[in-house]
């Protein structure tokens, strides 16, 4: 069975209904507790839920026809940022790895380990996300130019 449409947005908002309701459980859970180490856990997990939702609530805003395309300005915007935190992503992998080498408490390498995976799911979510999206969704004015070009009735001139 392939979901689509209304009948995604509907499980996508269940999913988003859901993961609102792991993060508010989250903070309940974490109320009080002097433990640093549990407490934070606990906290990454609710952001991490948070992060959820948002992405499943773009999923419903793609769905229902949210806007696509980025302008030339957008896309140099964002492009830009997107390499620059390409670069501060690499040079944290780099450094949780070399931290990773020089650390033997078995909860601290745990801990780092686990940054050190979500810092490499961030490095090429963001290299997907320039490719796919920033490049691919860009609508230069030449483009838009040539749409015009191409699709208009008359092609400048009076009568064809």
């Amino acid at each position: 069975m392939v979901l689509e449409g209304q009948e995604l947005i509907s499980f996508l908002k269940k999913q988003i209904d859901l993961e609102n309701m792991i993060v508010e459980e989250g903070k309940k859970s974490v109320k009080g507790v002097e433990n640093v180490l549990v407490r934070e856990l606990i906290r990454g997990i609710a952001l991490d839920s948070m992060k959820h939702a948002n992405m499943l609530e773009a999923m419903v805003a793609l769905i229902s026809g949210a806007k696509v395309f980025l302008t030339e300005k957008e896309s140099e915007r964002i492009g830009g940022q997107i390499k620059r935190h390409i670069e501060l992503e690499k040079q944290a992998i780099e450094t949780y790895s070399t931290l990773l080498e020089h650390i033997k408490d078995e909860r601290m390498r745990l801990l780092v380990d686990y940054i050190l995976k979500d810092e490499r799911r961030h490095h090429e979510l963001l290299r997907k996300i320039d490719k796919i999206i920033v490049e691919a969704e860009t609508l230069r004015e030449e483009d838009l130019w040539e749409m015009v070009w191409k699709y208009s009735v008359f092609h400048g001139a009076p009568g064809g």
